[in-house]
């Protein structure tokens, strides 16, 4: 995002992100920090410091805090559970912004606008949902939004 504001006393050039994990590895080739979500790796020279972490947040051990320069570029991986089925290894989508038929009803007018469709009928969402089952007791359903 290059449309983000430096912290207030700091100019663009020597704002840095902290932040906090455990040192994975500190090498020539990458630097990596695991968080509660997963790994972040960094080319080393976007790493501007690492430094031990003070510990009064119940920081766990090998804890340090890295400082990355405004603009660096990483690679994030998180850890997933895979069970074996007779799908293929897919990962969902993102579920929707809309939580409710209002906020539904609002996307579609937004999205039908957008798209120059014509004026939006009285009740311009839809609710579609499918199911299947198999005979290995698999349960798989499918959910579709449209417009009328």
């Amino acid at each position: 995002m290059t449309d983000v504001l430096p912290p207030v006393g700091t100019t663009q050039s020597d704002a840095v992100a902290t932040l906090a994990g455990v040192l994975l590895g500190d090498d020539e080739s990458a630097v990596r920090i695991r968080v509660a979500d997963g790994t972040w790796t960094f080319d080393p020279c976007d790493v501007l410091g690492i430094r031990e972490h003070d510990g009064r947040s119940g920081a766990p051990a090998g804890a340090v805090l890295v400082d990355i320069r405004s603009g660096a570029t990483a690679d994030f991986t998180r850890r997933l559970r895979i069970d074996v089925g007779e799908r293929p290894l897919t990962l969902a989508a993102p579920p929707s912004p809309a939580f409710g038929d209002t906020q539904l009803r609002r996307l579609t007018e937004t999205w039908a606008r957008r798209l120059h469709l014509a004026e939006s009928p009285q009740h311009p969402a839809t609710f579609t949902f499918a199911q299947t089952r198999s005979h290995n007791s698999s349960d798989d359903g499918v959910h579709c939004d449209s417009i009328d």
